[in-house]
């Protein structure tokens, strides 16, 4: 359950609202994050993800895309070095694995670990950190030489077993981020970077189904 956990955090994890620097910032405090949230209404991204763990000389590198439709459709698509899919839409959450040319449904514990994050991601998407059960948000202002980013540190000791913090840095760009930092207690540390992003353009139902 630990490697459940931690991995559908670090498969999961998309954006956070953020918007471009003025005065007064925007992480003044939470409703102007909520109010920057309404903002992003698709968001379609590349992705890499690394993840170093100290047992491996060499971290883990994956490469995706995502896809993300307000209120809730989301699309995340690992395509190396293994294939997998997650959609989620009215409602619905599927995970797929590609086996022997085609897409399987993964029925395992990884799907129930996964629907547990998504109810803290719907929260985050929305701006709506502080009114998570599971995580304590700190606002972390721009410093020099240190991007704006949000801390999130557990509330249950048992899920901090397993992951200690994460960190979202935040991007210029309004209702973005660059990157996500998912740190595990004593294991290692998740980095996911967004790449070639596009905003606020139509994104069909089909994206958000499982493949035929």
């Amino acid at each position: 359950m630990r490697n459940q956990l931690a991995l559908a955090f670090a498969g999961l994890l998309l954006t956070v609202p953020a918007v471009e620097g003025a005065a007064p910032p925007w992480y003044q405090d939470w409703n102007s994050i909520r109010r920057a949230a309404a903002g992003i209404k698709t968001i379609e991204a590349s992705f890499v993800q690394t993840r170093t763990l100290k047992i491996l000389s060499r971290p883990l590198v994956s490469r995706g895309i995502m896809a993300y439709r307000r209120p809730n459709d989301l699309r995340w698509e690992y395509r190396s070095p293994l294939q997998t899919l997650l959609v989620v839409h009215a409602g619905n959450v599927r995970r797929l694995i590609q086996h022997g040319g085609a897409w399987v449904a993964d029925a395992s514990a990884k799907l129930e670990a996964m629907k547990i994050v998504l109810g803290e991601i719907n929260l985050w998407l929305d701006g709506n950190f502080s009114s998570s059960r599971t995580f304590r948000p700190e606002l972390r202002p721009a410093e020099p030489g240190q991007p704006a980013r949000v801390e999130l540190h557990p509330v249950d000791p048992s899920l901090g077993k397993i992951i200690s913090r994460i960190t979202i840095t935040l991007a210029e760009r309004p209702g973005t981020v660059n990157a996500i930092d998912i740190v595990e207690e004593g294991e290692g540390v998740t980095h996911i970077k967004f790449e070639d992003a596009q905003y606020d353009k139509a994104i069909p139902d089909e994206r958000f189904e499982p493949p035929r």
